[in-house]
């Protein structure tokens, strides 16, 4: 397995656990009270999740496979993270289109920044999939 797909997998699977705990939690607190939760905990408590279980990861990935670490992306490599970042970014564009007719349905800034974060999360996570089917199938 290349060293870019198994950091697409850690990504992968990071992004899920804290992008879907942070989820959860924001619809169980919205079933709770009725209200949305402040945007900038959610925003807060997302980034600095990502930032430090990214940062130990890669670490220890790249402890792991020293060699191929700081090997620079081949051709297919290349259009492996081309092929993935456009298809996240059409999907991006559709979620965030969507978070901003909810808004015009629902008038609250707190439910257009939470699924706008949302989007973020799940383009990302599509990005990272996409990457890895990529590299199974080889190209």
């Amino acid at each position: 397995m290349a060293f870019r797909e198994k950091s697409a997998w850690l990504m992968l699977i990071i992004t899920l656990v804290v992008g879907g705990s942070l989820t959860f939690e924001v619809v169980q607190g919205f079933n709770a009270t009725s209200q949305w939760p402040p945007a900038v905990s959610v925003f807060t408590r997302l980034t600095v999740g990502f930032i430090v279980l990214s940062i130990i990861g890669q670490i220890a990935l790249a402890l792991f496979d020293r060699k191929s670490a700081n090997r620079p992306a081949d051709e297919r490599e290349k259009r492996i993270q081309q092929r993935a970042d456009a298809y996240s970014g059409i999907l991006l564009g559709v979620l965030i289109v969507t978070s901003l007719i909810t808004y015009l349905a629902h008038q609250h800034g707190d439910l257009l920044f939470l699924m706008a974060l949302l989007s973020l999360v799940v383009a990302q996570a599509a990005e990272y999939l996409v990457e890895i089917i990529g590299y199974r199938r080889g190209y």
